[in-house]
C-alpha cells in the first residue's frame, strides 16, 4: 500500500531514485532497477489516462487508473526500500564482462531468472555477493561454480532482513536470534543507563552508585562489540558503495 497520498509517496521515492541514478552515472555505473520492465509498462499505461481520471481514482481509491498507479507505486517503493542493496548490486555488476553484464541486467529488469547465466568474469567472493544481493532484491537464485541459476526451491543461502533503530541489515538465519537478543538487551540496558544519567543530573553519586553506572556502560559497550561481530560481513559490504 502507498498510504493516504500515492502521488506524494511516488514523488518522494522517485526523487531518491533520481539521486541514486545521478550518483551511479557519476561513478560510471549503469543503473537498472528490479522489475524495470514492468515499471516501464505501467508508466506507459498511466500515460493513457487523462490527469482527471488519475486524480478521481486516487480520491476514491478505486478504478483502473488507481490500480495501475498503485501497482507501479508498490514496485517503486520496494526498490526504494532496497536501495542500498541495489547500489551494491550495481557495483558488482560493473565488474563483469560486457556480455555477462548485459545478461544479468536483462534478468534484473525482468524481475526474475528464467535460465542459468554465466558469471565467470567475477572472482568467487564477488559471485557470492552478486547472488546474495540479487536474493535480497527479491530475485531467487542459486550459485553453482560460475553459474547463476533460478532457485524456486530456495536452495540458496537464506538471509533475514532486520530493522534496527538507525538502519536495515541482512543476516543469516543462524545469526538472526543472536542479533535480535543483542538488540533487546541493548534496548533494556540503554533505558537503565538513561535513567542513571538523569539521576546523576540531580544528585551526587556515591562510589557504589558510580561503580554500578560504570558497569552498565561497560555491559553496553560489550553488547556493541558483539553486535559488530555479528554484523561484520554486512558492515564490510557497505564499503562497496562508499563512493556512490
Amino acid at each position: 500500500m502507498l498510504g493516504a497520498s500515492p502521488e506524494g509517496e511516488l514523488r518522494r521515492v522517485a526523487s531518491n531514485a533520481e539521486e541514486l541514478a545521478d550518483r551511479a552515472k557519476a561513478a560510471g555505473i549503469r543503473l537498472v532497477f528490479p522489475n524495470q520492465d514492468m515499471l516501464d509498462e505501467l508508466a506507459s499505461a498511466l500515460e493513457e489516462f487523462p490527469p482527471d481520471a488519475i486524480r478521481a481514482g486516487i480520491k476514491v481509491k478505486d478504478g483502473k487508473a488507481y490500480q495501475t498507479l498503485k501497482e507501479r507505486g508498490m514496485i517503486v517503493k520496494k526498490n526504494y526500500e532496497n536501495r542500498s542493496e541495489i547500489a551494491k548490486l550495481l557495483v558488482i555488476i560493473a565488474r563483469m564482462a560486457a556480455e555477462e553484464r548485459e545478461a544479468v541486467i536483462r534478468a534484473i529488469a525482468s524481475g526474475s531468472f528464467t535460465a542459468p547465466l554465466s558469471v565467470a568474469s567475477l572472482d568467487d567472493p564477488a559471485r557470492i555477493k552478486l547472488a546474495r544481493f540479487l536474493r535480497r532484491c527479491g530475485m531467487a537464485c542459486a550459485l553453482s561454480g560460475s553459474v547463476l541459476a533460478p532457485d524456486s526451491a530456495g536452495a540458496g543461502d537464506r538471509e533475514i532482513k532486520i530493522e534496527m533503530p538507525n538502519r536495515s541489515v541482512w543476516v543469516s538465519e543462524a545469526a538472526k536470534d543472536r542479533l535480535e537478543a543483542n538488540l533487546k538487551k541493548m534496548q533494556h540496558l540503554n533505558a537503565r543507563i538513561q535513567l542513571k544519567n538523569a539521576e546523576r543530573q540531580i544528585k551526587v553519586f556515591s562510589d557504589e552508585e558510580e561503580g554500578v553506572f560504570a558497569t552498565l556502560q561497560k555491559e553496553y559497550l560489550d553488547l556493541l562489540k558483539e553486535q559488530d561481530e555479528v554484523l561484520k560481513e554486512f558492515n564490510e559490504e557497505e564499503s562497496l558503495t562508499a563512493n556512490l
